[in-house]
């Protein structure tokens, strides 16, 4: 099975990355879902996707509920993949407008033992889900890489991936 790795930003908010791993079979529901997880967003709140190009601007709107052209859980991310980069505006403030931009990084290989989807880098704090500002109380200024894992552990990772 193909994984997708993708990289979520925002905007308004240099400070804010995220980095995920998902499984290529799973849907825009299950991306949708780990997002929220992941930023500790209220589930109750709308959400909508929209496929976008590279300019994000917004080609075809993909809602948590059917509104007569598909839901997020009728959208497989490998079929999404007919270009080789693919672009989504994660709209999770319906009423301000606010959205998350993600774009599509690379494909690579399963790996055994690990549980996906999964966060592999991230930098800075996520958004307030309800606030009209992208930026939280603190700031993250730190310039380091992105990734949330050390190069010892990224090696251990690795040895173990064989066994």
């Amino acid at each position: 099975m193909a994984i997708y790795k993708y990289k979520l930003t925002i905007k308004e908010n240099k400070n804010f990355v995220r980095e995920y791993e998902i499984e290529d079979d799973s849907t825009l529901y299950d991306l949708h879902r780990y997002i929220q997880n992941d930023l500790d967003f209220d589930d109750a709140q709308l959400a909508v996707f929209f496929i976008s190009n590279a300019k994000w601007e917004r080609i075809r709107s993909v809602p948590v509920f059917d509104l007569g052209n598909g839901s997020m859980d009728s959208v497989v991310l490998k079929d999404l993949a007919n270009d080789e980069k693919h672009y989504l505006l994660y709209v999770f403030d319906m009423y301000n407008n606010r959205q998350l931009h993600i774009e599509f990084m690379l494909e690579t290989e399963e790996m055994r033992r690990t549980t996906y989807p999964r966060t592999v880098g991230g930098k800075g704090n996520p958004p307030n889900q309800f606030s009209e500002s992208a930026y939280v109380e603190v700031i993250d200024n730190d310039d380091d890489d992105i990734s949330i894992f050390e190069s010892d552990e990224l090696d251990m990772l690795s040895e173990t991936d064989d066994v």
